[in-house]
């Protein structure tokens, strides 16, 4: 796709009304596994919000998720444009990309959720033979999946190299939102 293709998706991705933009995602779950970041990039971790059906990867309170969790963020404008945190085969991201090379689709039989780490957390402070350091407790960070420091390039491309052309599509797009 040439810069200008590229453009007009990320022009037209802001103009969809809520139904049309919630028909691009996937439902892969993929963005409501825990990420760790680093200078060298996002890296996802097998930690999974609490809220994730594993089996289904869909949120158990989708409707109401924003209230219930302060590190979910809606899936909007801004996120998408800005993150750097949406997977390449993410719809958002395929719809001014066009599909990714590779579907992003973690093993979930190897995902915990955030409830499971609490329980390793509180047991593994019950351990004192535990080769960790004193006080220190598994995190989602002890989780990292490492190929995932690749999932997310295109993302970053769209958050580094469109970054004056994106800030302005949000500019207007935050207007249009506050006019409803």
């Amino acid at each position: 796709m040439t810069e200008n293709q590229i453009q007009e998706r990320i022009e037209k991705l802001a103009t969809l009304n809520d139904e049309q933009w919630e028909s691009l995602c996937k439902g892969c779950g993929v963005c409501c596994l825990l990420k760790h970041t680093r200078r060298a990039g996002v890296y996802y971790t097998s930690v999974a919000c609490k809220n994730l059906n594993l089996d289904t990867q869909r949120c158990r309170v989708y409707n109401t998720r924003l209230n219930h969790r302060i590190y979910c963020n809606k899936v909007n404008v801004p996120v998408v444009l800005r993150s750097g945190l949406m997977p390449n085969s993410c719809g958002y991201i395929e719809y001014i990309y066009g599909p990714a090379e590779t579907q992003i689709k973690p093993d979930y039989k190897k995902i915990i959720s955030e409830t499971e780490l609490t329980k390793m957390s509180a047991t593994s402070d019950d351990n004192n033979d535990s080769p960790r350091r004193a006080n220190t407790l598994p995190g989602p960070w002890d989780f990292v999946i490492p190929e995932s420091s690749q999932w997310c390039t295109r993302s970053i491309e769209l958050r580094d190299k469109y970054e004056k052309f994106n800030n302005d599509v949000i500019t207007r797009w935050a207007k249009k939102q506050n006019q409803h």
